[in-house]
């Protein structure tokens, strides 16, 4: 019995790591170099769980594996995840417990990010994951992006408190004529920093 389970476990394991390797594959897509030329491809699609800097690439099936970089791409897209290059200022205060700064207010730094493309229109949202972190940003009617702004600290009582700045970007920049200001802030009082599924 314990020797059929072992090789169960064993097949099992096997079947998740297949498949989870099985899943990456070059996909249709295209890339937008710096000098706005366009190359339809296909892109090696990681699912990327931080937001990449580079990513793999072949002109067609036969075709050997290229590589491209933040470096050289203002944009690229491949089945339905699309990453645009922005000169963003971002936080990077940790929102790990043991972690979290006495300073209420984000310490921005400015850096070249690929960040994914959540919406588009008028408005625009955008995320940028790391290691322990998430980060939204927005642009609206082709303002600069800027982060939204959360962020977790300890008061000089030790207490946790959240900056929910976001919520005051979100009301005074993204005013719609259709919805009023009373209904714009009940909403926004319930929502939390996070992607909705």
């Amino acid at each position: 019995k314990i020797k059929m389970k072992k090789q169960l476990l064993f097949i099992l394991i096997s079947i998740i790591t297949f498949n989870s390797y099985s899943q990456i594959k070059f996909e249709k897509g295209y890339f937008i170099d710096n000098k706005d030329v366009k190359t339809e491809c296909l892109i090696k699609n990681m699912d990327w769980n931080r937001n990449p800097t580079e990513f793999d690439y072949k002109l067609n099936e036969s075709s050997p594996i290229n590589k491209e970089s933040i470096s050289t791409v203002k944009e690229f897209a491949v089945a339905d995840l699309k990453y645009t290059r922005f000169l963003v200022n971002i936080d990077r205060s940790s929102e790990q417990t043991s972690k979290l700064s006495h300073i209420r207010s984000p310490n921005f730094n400015e850096e070249i990010l690929f960040l994914k493309s959540l919406i588009e229109g008028t408005a625009n949202l955008y995320s940028y994951h790391d290691v322990y972190l998430n980060r939204y940003f927005y642009d609206f009617s082709n303002a600069k992006v800027s982060q939204l702004i959360f962020k977790s600290y300890i008061t000089e009582d030790n207490e946790i408190k959240n900056n929910n700045r976001f919520k005051q970007q979100l009301l005074t920049d993204l005013r719609c004529s259709t919805i009023s200001k009373k209904e714009i802030e009940k909403t926004l009082v319930t929502k939390e920093y996070k992607k909705s599924n």
